[in-house]
């Protein structure tokens, strides 16, 4: 087989695996492997570097459009003089994401118009450093209802007699 031939192969097999990112990086990453005198495995992490970054793009661009999020929101459009009563050194405590590692909740509460939406809105797209949306496994998150105490997969339909008034 000649030299042209396997790389068609390997660019057909990339295509194949719905590697797309990893297809089009291809020849960039063959040349440098060739001019930094890369070996094969550092060649592979870094090819395959290329398709993990395009997937994780991918993954939270489509996280944001499932949320349905109002807008990207950042905490520097937050208008603190117009809300005295938000406690901006808790919105900066909030900017850590500390609550994270804790596995704490965070609840919003107050009338209409304060600025509930934005502030959630930002923690979800968080810092540039340090996103809010982390690794995740596919599965949706588990509700328990406090009428049952029994568990059921958000999106799908509750257990008979887990929502007030309804039956099955």
């Amino acid at each position: 087989m000649s030299e042209q031939s396997v790389y068609q192969q390997a660019r057909s097999h990339l295509a194949y695996l719905r590697m797309a990112a990893a297809a089009e990086a291809l020849p960039a990453e063959l040349e440098f492997a060739a001019t930094q005198k890369l070996g094969h495995t550092a060649f592979l992490e870094r090819l395959l570097e290329v398709e993990v970054s395009a997937t994780e793009t991918r993954r939270r661009a489509s996280l944001e459009r499932f949320a349905s999020l109002p807008s990207p929101f950042r905490i520097s459009d937050f208008d603190f003089d117009a809300q005295p009563s938000i406690d901006r050194k808790l919105v900066n405590e909030l900017a850590t994401l500390r609550f994270l590692e804790d596995a704490t909740n965070v609840l919003f509460i107050g009338p209409p118009g304060v600025g509930k939406t934005m502030l959630a809105v930002w923690l979800w797209h968080g810092r540039p450093s340090m996103p809010a949306i982390g690794p995740t496994t596919r599965r949706q998150p588990i509700w328990w209802p406090a009428a049952t105490g029994r568990p059921w997969r958000a999106g799908g339909r509750p257990p008979c007699g887990s929502s007030p008034g309804r039956g099955c």
